[in-house]
C-alpha cells in the first residue's frame, strides 16, 4: 500500500524536535532544552504553561519503549483527525458483539433511485467472513431492485456495483488500521495471542515501514499463539454479487424455454442430491413460525407444540451446539452436562438433531449426544417449553 499516513500525527516527535527514529539519549537532551525554555517558574509568559504541558505529554509517550511503540503503530495508521484514544482502545467485533480475530473492514456503495434524484451511501462494515456474506449479498440486491429509478441514478448504480465488485478484498488501508486498533486493544484487554494475531494479519495490508513496527510489536508480545484462523475467502464475496443479476436473466428466459421445471423433477432431484439449502422455517401448532437466516443442509421439520414435553431431550455430556448439521461449522453455542433442548428437526440420515435452546436460538447436536426427556431445570423463561 502506498504511504498514506504520518509518523507523527499528533506532532510528539516535532514537539520534542526529534526525528522519529531518534535514540532515548538524544530524546532526553532535547527534552530538557525544551522543558528549561517552557518551564513556568523560568518563562512568564502565556504560552510557556501550555508549550510546558504538551513537551511533558511528548515526552511521557516517546520516552517510553512501550507508549512509543504503540504511537507508532497508531500513527502508521490513523490520519490526526481520527486519531483514537491511545490508552482506551476498544476492540472492534463482529456483528454479534463477539471477540472475533477474523473481523475485516468492508467497504460497500449502496444507491437508491428517487424518480429524479438519487442516494448514494458508502458504509463501512465490521465483519467476519460468514457476515459480510450477508452484507455484501443485501447490498448487491439493494443496488440491483432500486438503484436504476432515476437517470442520476442509473449512472450512480452502474459505478457502484462495479466499485462493489472491484474492490473486494483490496482496501487494504481500512483493513491495517482495523487490525492494528484491535491488536493494541487486546493487550490493553490483557488478550496478547489475540493481540499477536491481530498484528500478525496486519503485516497482510502493510508496507515496508509498517511492517518493520508489526515485527518490533509482536517480538515485544513474547508469546506463540497456537490458535487457528480461517482465511477469508474473498472470491464468494464477488461471486454472491452476481446471484441478483443471474436470477434477473434467468427470469427473463423462462418464457423462452422449452421445458419447464416441475415439482416432482425438483422432488426427484433433491432425494437423489439428500442435500438442498434454504432459510430454515420452524413451524410452531399454534401457527407461529421462527425464520433463521442461517444456511443449513436438508432438514426434517418436526412441528413445534412448546405445551408437549416429548420432544425435549437433555444432554448426555459438555457439548458444543454447531451452527449447522456438521462437525466443520461454527460453534453456536457451548452447554453444559444436562441441559434441556427441544428438538425441532432432524437430518435425513437421522445423525443431527436440530435443536431450539433456551433463548430461541436453533442449533445442531449429534443425536447420539442427548437422552429423551427434561434434563437439568429449565430456566425461567425458557422458549422451549411451557406448562400447559
Amino acid at each position: 500500500m502506498s504511504e498514506t499516513y504520518s509518523k507523527d500525527a499528533l506532532g510528539y516527535y516535532q514537539i520534542l524536535g526529534v526525528n522519529f527514529d531518534a535514540d532515548d539519549a538524544q530524546i532526553k537532551i532535547n527534552y530538557r532544552e525544551r522543558a528549561k525554555q517552557w518551564h513556568p517558574d523560568h518563562n512568564p509568559s502565556e504560552e510557556a504553561k501550555e508549550n510546558f504541558q504538551k513537551l511533558s505529554v511528548a515526552y511521557d509517550i516517546i520516552n517510553d519503549e512501550d507508549k512509543r511503540l504503540a504511537y507508532d503503530l497508531l500513527c502508521s495508521a490513523y490520519p490526526k483527525e481520527k486519531f483514537p484514544a491511545m490508552f482506551a482502545l476498544k476492540v472492534y467485533k463482529n456483528r454479534k458483539g463477539q471477540f472475533d480475530l477474523n473481523v475485516r473492514a468492508v467497504s460497500l456503495w449502496n444507491v437508491v433511485g428517487k424518480l429524479v434524484t438519487a442516494e448514494r451511501k458508502k458504509t463501512d462494515e465490521v465483519c467476519n467472513n460468514q457476515e459480510a456474506l450477508r452484507e455484501v449479498f443485501k447490498s448487491s440486491a439493494k443496488n440491483w431492485l432500486l438503484g436504476w429509478w432515476s437517470p442520476q441514478a442509473f449512472v450512480y448504480n452502474i459505478q457502484a456495483i462495479g466499485a462493489n465488485f472491484n474492490n473486494i478484498g483490496t482496501n487494504a488501508k481500512e483493513n491495517y488500521q482495523l487490525l492494528v486498533h484491535n491488536a493494541l486493544a487486546y493487550e490493553q484487554d490483557n488478550k496478547k495471542d489475540f493481540a499477536f494475531m491481530s498484528a500478525l494479519q496486519a503485516g497482510n495490508y502493510a508496507d515496508a515501514y509498517q511492517r518493520s513496527l508489526l515485527q518490533k510489536y509482536m517480538e515485544k508480545l513474547s508469546v506463540k499463539p497456537q490458535l487457528k484462523l480461517r482465511p477469508w475467502n474473498y472470491l464468494n464475496l464477488k461471486l454472491v454479487q452476481l446471484i441478483i443479476p443471474l436470477v434477473i436473466v434467468l427470469l427473463s428466459l423462462i418464457p423462452f424455454s422449452v421445458k419447464v421445471v416441475s415439482e416432482k423433477d425438483l422432488l426427484s432431484y433433491f432425494d437423489k442430491k439428500q442435500e438442498i439449502s434454504y432459510h430454515q422455517e420452524v413451524q410452531f401448532q399454534t401457527g407461529g413460525t421462527m425464520a433463521d437466516d442461517m444456511v443449513v443442509g436438508k432438514i426434517i421439520n418436526i412441528p413445534v407444540d412448546v405445551t408437549d414435553s416429548s420432544k425435549l431431550v437433555h444432554l448426555a455430556g459438555d457439548q458444543k451446539i454447531m451452527y449447522g448439521p456438521a462437525d466443520d461449522f461454527d460453534v453456536l453455542k457451548q452447554l453444559k452436562s444436562g441441559a434441556t433442548v427441544r428438538v425441532t428437526g432432524i437430518s435425513p440420515d437421522e445423525i443431527w438433531y436440530r435443536v431450539m435452546l433456551d433463548d430461541g436460538q436453533m442449533g445442531f447436536i449429534r443425536k447420539k449426544m442427548v437422552k429423551a426427556g427434561i434434563g437439568n431445570e429449565i430456566p425461567y423463561g425458557s422458549q422451549i417449553y411451557k406448562k400447559p
